[in-house]
């Protein structure tokens, strides 16, 4: 065998290898060579015996590991960082570990004009609805993790913490039969503090069981499920088809010879992707796949498939795996699947609307008699209005957080001088920068927005709770289903409306919500760039929603497909549901909302008017929807097929469909203004509406021949008008949304306003502050430093001046 062995001490490169052959080991020779490099020796075999295992390899190998990387990093100059671990104190006056800001916040809900918690009440419906939220809320005190810790933690801590934290905290509500309605739903997603695979057992896949199958399975699935027995995802989206459902390539194959199902992945692009739960932790999924029987496609249904066995490894024929990091929400394990020819059983077709036989037959269920017949297509847009309504409740508590912490961050935050005079010093007094006008505008109307999400989606919750009855019963709680099919049936005329508006709204609330909380993050200046900030790291969990469950673009297309219906309905004599009675005036054959006079508003108290604010944004939207009508007509007059047409007009569709649905949500906030029977809340919430009206007077477009110049200019005015009056009670607006420390997670939201010194700390407390110095120094750094000139340290300007007179010296003779 050869070894080589460096030494520390080799002969210089000038000195010829030397070569020893007189060496004896035993009755062995052994040549030994030396060079520049080190030292060579040969022996013959079974000179040695064979070296005794290390006592402790363990150890041995730790001590191995620390040894590089100390090497990595400095050598014998690994050091541990200094830092002043001194107790650091909020307080109202600056010191060496204050930051001085305590008593900012406190001053500032002294200004209020209203009661925070009777606000927090209109914001959720009632002291009811404030105590069920608080509940559903208060298990989250048991996270275990201090303040900011998250934002230091690797994926793997990230799932690990978010599974211990879930069950540990829901399990003992799911065995007692729980069942959170879908507002709570909504508010523990909004105020989810490490979101992860769970979310999407009980938001998706949970749902789809509950709705989609016969009582056999359920009794089967559902206590399984609601128990963590079984770990469930929702195999939808594949690696080429997202938003277009009915293209999905996935195939499931009735084979009646064998009695099951052939489950295959027939391209690359039909792989399941993007699917939350599947990379590391499901063991089942809700799987939506193509099904064949006897030679004849049926289209997209779904099935029950088991992904995992009982030691957690992938069945046969299943590859599956995480998609990889992502921009934020890296708890969730977003992964693949290719299924090829996995046998699943003939009664895991999900059985509510149809089932097969074993012979192959494919039979379609009908409604017994004397049910509803359209009971069917009820429950089919209850399922999707569910989840949409709960993504906008969702919107609007996400940006609720990013205006909490922001509004209260540019409270505390001073920049600028109260006087712009030239004997100002450095110990003069500063502005903060919620006085600045526009830091206001950019704040409240986010506020505004967060204020109109949540009234639009409690709203559409309601109408849910009116709509599903009967419709869900799953067997928990037979008592309790009866008792709350009590009462009238609704009719749901209205039901088509609230499912296409729903449509534009998720696209609306989740892209506009997205956007709000950057401003936001914008809004905080350098700080709100730290994951510390909260904001930053709340919106990259959040953006993926913009485009789940169907991008922005397709949602607004949508609704904008029902509006030209609904058009067409009215010139029709049609009856007219919900929101579209609008589109009343067009029963009159040749009516032309373009010849009605433009809205003029002689002064800013107009603007003030919530009702005249309404009759702008409806006349807005029903000028876009007979607009966009008239293009439509004239891209078909000019030879465009019907679809061609719509492709065309896409640009002016999506205006129209924003315009609704912002009239949409304008007259829910309206409504719960209205509704408001708190004599100080009522004027307040009447500013803030009017501010969310007005924010799309001057930001939005579509009100050529609606509003005159002189209009536009009042509406300038209006909004300086109503920032002053908001301005005292702004801190006091984002108290309201009730959105605890521990679920803001932020160093510049804590409601004692003690940023500076949460930002220090958390900065002090990162892991690269611990040692120094930093990986890769030896390597990359420290070769090409000054050593000689680091060492002088404070003596520096004294051997400067050294270097500088001997320079001089050697330079005199030639001068």
């Amino acid at each position: 065998s050869k070894a080589t062995v460096s030494v520390l001490n080799c002969p210089s490169p000038r000195t010829p290898p030397r070569t020893m052959t007189s060496l004896q080991l035993g009755a062995h020779p052994v040549r030994v060579s030396f060079s520049a490099g080190g030292v060579t020796v040969d022996l013959p075999k079974g000179a040695l015996p064979p070296p005794p295992a290390p006592a402790a390899p363990v150890v041995e190998e730790k001590k191995a590991e620390e040894t590089t990387e100390e090497a990595k990093k400095g050598g014998d100059h690994v050091f541990k960082v200094k830092k002043d671990m001194g107790e650091l104190v909020g307080s109202e006056k600056q010191s060496w570990n204050s930051g001085g800001t305590a008593g900012i916040l406190p001053a500032e809900r002294k200004k209020a004009s209203f009661d925070v918690d009777r606000m927090t009440e209109a914001i959720y419906g009632g002291k009811e609805m404030v105590a069920k939220r608080r509940f559903v809320l208060a298990p989250s005190k048991k996270w275990g993790l201090p303040q900011l810790a998250k934002y230091n933690m690797d994926r793997e801590e990230l799932m690990a913490h978010h599974f211990k934290d879930f069950i540990g905290v829901h399990k003992a509500y799911t065995k007692k039969g729980y069942r959170p309605s879908p507002e709570e739903t909504a508010w523990m997603s909004a105020c989810s503090m490490n979101s992860g695979s769970l979310t999407t057992h009980f938001g998706l896949f949970l749902p789809t069981l509950a709705a989609q199958t016969n009582s056999a399975q359920q009794l089967q699935w559902l206590t399984r499920t609601m128990k963590f027995q079984i770990i469930g995802a929702y195999a939808q989206t594949e690696l080429g088809h997202g938003s277009n459902v009915r293209a999905l390539q996935t195939t499931s194959t009735y084979d009646p010879d064998q009695g099951c199902f052939i489950l295959h992945t027939p391209t690359l692009q039909a792989m399941k992707w993007w699917n939350s739960g599947v990379g590391l932790a499901s063991t089942h999924c809700v799987c939506y796949a193509q099904l064949y029987t006897q030679g004849k496609c049926h289209g997209v249904h779904v099935f029950f498939v088991q992904l995992r066995d009982e030691n957690h490894e992938p069945l046969p024929g299943i590859e599956i795996g995480d998609c990889g990091n992502k921009l934020g929400d890296n708890g969730i394990d977003c992964g693949y699947i290719r299924f090829s020819k996995v046998k699943v059983p003939r009664e895991h077709l999900l059985g509510k609307k149809s089932h097969v036989t074993k012979d192959g037959r494919y039979v379609k269920h009908v409604a017994e008699k004397g049910a509803d017949p359209k009971a069917a297509e009820k429950l089919s847009y209850m399922t999707m209005l569910t989840a949409r309504a709960n993504m906008i409740g969702i919107a609007g508590g996400k940006l609720a957080l990013a205006a909490t912490t922001a509004v209260r961050y540019s409270a505390v935050r001073r920049q600028g001088f109260t006087t712009t005079d030239s004997a100002q010093t450095h110990h003069s007094e500063e502005r903060q920068i919620l006085d600045y006008q526009m830091q206001q505008f950019r704040l409240m109307k986010q506020a505004a927005l967060s204020y109109a999400i949540q009234f639009t989606s409690r709203w559409m919750m309601f109408r849910f709770t009116q709509l599903s009855k009967g419709l869900w019963k799953v067997g928990f709680d037979e008592e309790e289903d009866e008792k709350k099919d009590d009462g009238p049936k609704d009719e749901g005329t209205d039901l088509p409306e609230i499912h296409a508006s729903a449509a534009g709204l998720k696209g609306l609330c989740t892209r506009l919500a997205a956007e709000g909380m950057e401003d936001c993050r914008k809004c905080c200046g350098g700080h709100g760039y730290l994951l510390a900030s909260g904001i930053a790291a709340s919106w990259a969990d959040y953006a993926w929603q913009v485009t789940a469950e169907g991008d922005f673009v397709v949602m607004l297309l949508q609704t904008a497909r029902f509006l030209m219906k609904s058009l067409a309905a009215a010139r029709a004599g049609e009856p007219l549901s919900g929101m579209m009675e609008y589109l009343q005036p067009f029963r009159t054959a040749g009516y032309s909302p373009l010849t009605l006079p433009a809205l003029r508003a002689g002064s800013t108290a107009e603007f003030a008017s919530l009702d005249f604010l309404k009759a702008l944004l409806e006349r807005r939207s029903v000028v876009s929807i007979y607009r966009v009508d008239q293009l439509l007509q004239e891209r078909q007059a000019a030879g465009l097929s019907k679809d061609d047409a719509w492709r065309a007009c896409s640009v002016s569709l999506i205006a129209a469909a924003e315009r609704h649905c912002i009239y949409f949500m304008f007259s829910k906030f309206q409504q719960a203004v209205t509704s408001c029977e708190d004599a100080a809340c009522k004027p307040v919430l009447n500013r803030l509406c009017t501010l969310f009206a007005l924010t799309h007077v001057l930001e939005g477009s579509g009100w050529g021949g609606i509003l005159d110049a002189e209009g536009t200019a009042a509406a300038e005015a209006a909004v300086s008008q109503v920032l002053s009056e908001l301005r005292p009670d702004s801190v006091a607006l984002v108290d309201a949304f009730d959105m605890p420390d521990r679920v803001l997670n932020s160093a510049l939201g804590r409601h004692d306003g003690n940023v500076y010194e949460e930002l220090y700390r958390h900065a002090r407390d990162h892991p690269l502050n611990e040692s120094g110095p930093f990986t890769g120094y030896t390597e990359h750094v420290k070769p090409h430093l000054d050593q000689k000139f680091l060492g002088l340290r404070g003596d520096a300007p004294k051997a400067l001046k050294k270097s500088m007179e001997k320079m001089q010296a050697k330079m005199q003779p030639k001068l």
